[in-house]
């Protein structure tokens, strides 16, 4: 067996500056290291060849300064590292990367190949899927286990899903995106020695490719910088604080608005957007592509979710799929795309409607931006705003093709309702991929997703052990939110991985975000950037998770816990 690693240098997140002058990104004198998740894939393969005797290739994309993470790689077990380097390869997007990644995967012909599940600079969560299509290898995102069949031809994996953990049988060659839980990677010991000098060094001949970064579908037309512009003011006690909770839910939120939508013309182009799974990010995508077209476009939407539970949908028509699987729902947007050519697509930035914007992507050779926190259309071309770096830094970005594509982030646009019926098209699509799934298993009851309510309330580990977390989760039941946590408390097993709220975890944007017990390290406040009013309980006046707070008390967690359970009990929250 052959396995091959991608992966890629990242810089510290916490030392990339803006140039307001310029718009132009400063990385110098940024410490650079290995993305996380990659890793995860690097130590995954290095166990596999210490099991069965396998072949491990270690590969990154990017300058010759990346040969470190190679380097790295090699110290860590692998057999070969390749840095894949030449001036034509600068500006490349996610496109040209996995056109480039995958002629690699061409000639090295692997069995197996591993990447993190996203870099952690981009969070785009496109190159694997648009590799693995390009390939033509089998693909799973977010992978937590791999048990290979005694033939080694095909393997059982178990992948996190927003909603729970899916278990289903793969056929190799395959791809497959690494999740944080995959292992633990080893330590690198000092006294292994620098493998440098068996780094192989190819370029795009070597590669057998012509294409150029320059030949990106999606061009960055500006940067702006997201500066906190928070400022904590000290509460003296719990009751000021739920007066706030109060408050801030009390006040005009937008959510479920009713807006018209015009009755559509016959030969007016329509827009699509996705809705897959998830009712509630379908209604915000409906309504923005509403809110932007302004009369240009006739909106479709296109999904596999009920329409009873759309009801009320702003959209001229819904086209119901009802299949399960990513790959059978993306096949069916390709084949309408041979079809037919709308202006833009839309869908939502949840793990499976990456996977689907990847794979249609890839396929169709489409310029895709993931995770916009704002979509706005301009002279006739679909501008797309995204956040890097953590969330630091806003880009502008336009797409040469059409459509244009892009996946955008749960809660950064309002729900819409229209008083209008819905008018509903069921296609029938085989689902020749639905047997693959083994089994489910749902995420605890007890625990909402972080993007099905208005009130996050999270945890660190500053509430002192598991036990104390069935307490919460009492408040949360209350207050009628949903339970975050920080990695740490995940990394411990007191809540399911799904509730982690950071920078490898998920980027939400409630109303109101109450951290308790948290410290407030950069990798967790990344992921609360766009959150409404934020209020802070820690047992230190110094705790980082102060800068970041719009509210803040300085009072043992627990106490406050029994406190606002008490003022819930009393005063229920609509």
């Amino acid at each position: 067996m052959r396995i091959l690693v991608l992966v890629k240098q990242i810089p510290d997140l916490s030392g990339i500056r803006l140039d307001v002058s310029t718009g132009r990104i400063i990385r110098e004198n940024v410490p650079l290291q290995i993305n996380s998740f990659d890793k995860k894939g690097i130590e995954e393969a290095v166990r596999i060849k210490e099991r069965s005797g396998a072949e491990v290739v270690v590969a990154t994309m990017g300058p010759p300064s990346a040969a470190e993470v190679i380097n790295l790689g090699l110290r860590m077990g692998a057999d070969r590292g390749i840095l894949l380097t030449d001036r034509k390869f600068a500006g490349a997007d996610t496109l040209i990367t996995s056109t480039v990644l995958s002629s690699l995967v061409r000639i090295i012909k692997p069995d197996l190949v591993f990447t993190g599940k996203y870099s952690l600079d981009g969070e785009t969560s496109q190159v694997p899927p648009e590799v693995a299509v390009m390939s033509g290898f089998s693909y799973r995102s977010a992978v937590t286990s791999v048990e290979f069949a005694p033939d080694m031809r095909s393997a059982v994996v178990q992948c996190e899903r927003e909603s729970g953990t899916e278990k289903s049988v793969v056929t190799l060659p395959a791809l497959f995106s690494v999740s944080e839980k995959l292992n633990k990677a080893r330590f690198v010991r000092p006294s292994v020695p620098d493998m440098s000098d068996r780094i192989e060094t190819w370029d795009s001949s070597k590669l057998q490719v012509s294409i150029a970064g320059s030949d990106s579908p999606t061009v960055v037309e500006g940067t702006e910088a997201v500066n906190s512009t928070r400022k904590v003011m000290f509460l003296k006690s719990t009751e000021e604080a739920f007066e706030i909770i109060a408050k801030a839910l009390s006040s005009d939120s937008g959510e479920n608005e009713t807006i018209e939508v015009e009755e559509s013309w016959d030969g007016r182009e329509y827009a699509w957007g996705i809705a897959f799974s998830d009712p509630g990010v379908s209604r915000e995508i409906a309504g923005r592509i509403c809110e932007i077209s302004h009369g240009r476009y006739n909106v479709r939407i296109i999904g596999n979710v009920d329409p009873a539970l759309l009801t009320g949908l702003p959209c001229h028509e819904y086209v119901y799929v009802p299949v399960r699987s990513v790959m059978a729902f993306a096949d069916y947007i390709i084949e309408r795309l041979k079809e037919e050519t709308p202006p833009f697509i839309v869908l939502p930035s949840t793990a499976e409607g990456r996977d689907i914007a990847g794979i249609v992507a890839g396929t169709m050779r489409l310029g895709l931006t993931a995770d916009c926190i704002d979509l706005r259309i301009n002279s006739g071309k679909l501008f797309q705003y995204k956040p890097a770096f953590g969330g630091g830094i806003v880009a502008r970005i336009s797409s040469k093709t059409i459509p244009a594509m892009a996946t955008v982030r749960r809660g950064v646009f309002r729900k819409k309702n229209s008083n209008a019926a819905l008018r509903v098209i069921k296609e029938h699509f085989e689902d020749r991929y639905v047997h693959e799934v083994l089994e489910f298993e749902p995420v605890p009851s007890q625990y909402d997703s972080l993007f099905q309510n208005r009130i996050v309330v999270s945890v660190g580990k500053g509430v002192g052990d598991q036990q104390n977390i069935s307490k919460v989760l009492e408040v949360a039941a209350l207050l009628k939110a949903s339970l975050g946590a920080t990695r740490p408390v995940v990394d411990l097993g007191w809540v399911p991985r799904q509730q982690q709220v950071g920078i490898t975890g998920f980027s939400i944007s409630p109303q109101v975000y109450i951290a308790i017990g948290i410290s407030g390290h950069d990798n967790h406040v990344f992921g609360i950037r766009y959150a409404g009013t934020v209020i802070s309980v820690n047992n230190s006046p110094d705790a980082p998770i102060f800068r970041y707070s719009d509210y803040g008390l300085v009072m043992d967690s627990m106490k406050f816990v029994e406190e606002l359970k008490s003022l819930a009990e009393r005063q229920r929250i609509q």
